[in-house]
């Protein structure tokens, strides 16, 4: 099993057998990826703990399931900048894209 930590060490890791994922630049002030999500595939539990700009490359909806149950779908319009806040301490979710095309992402993670 192969396992990842987006972005840094110290962000979250998950099993990553089916997800397409490249880092393409890393120092310590920023980690920029390249990910692909395709239809139905799920990202397992982890938590956001820098703050992120995601621009879709394909945009979609990923749908967040919280550990308390609850779900909210985040947009990520194609060709658009979305900003996305740390997650609380403690609080993990899983990602999961249910639409029938993938997503495609550059994710920016702000480590300073």
């Amino acid at each position: 099993m192969k396992y990842l930590l987006f972005g840094l060490i110290s962000l979250f890791s998950f099993d990553i057998q089916a997800l397409e994922y490249e880092i393409q630049l890393e120092n310590e002030s920023v980690s920029v990826a390249h990910v692909k999500i395709l239809p139905n595939e799920e990202i397992g539990q982890h938590r956001d703990t820098y703050p992120q700009i995601i621009v879709a490359l394909q945009g979609g909806i990923i749908t967040r399931l919280e550990d308390d149950g609850s779900t909210t779908d985040v947009n990520f319009p194609t060709g658009q900048a979305v900003f996305r806040e740390v997650d609380p301490p403690n609080q993990l979710h899983k990602s999961i894209n249910n639409s029938s095309t993938p997503v495609e992402l550059i994710i920016i993670q702000l480590k300073k």
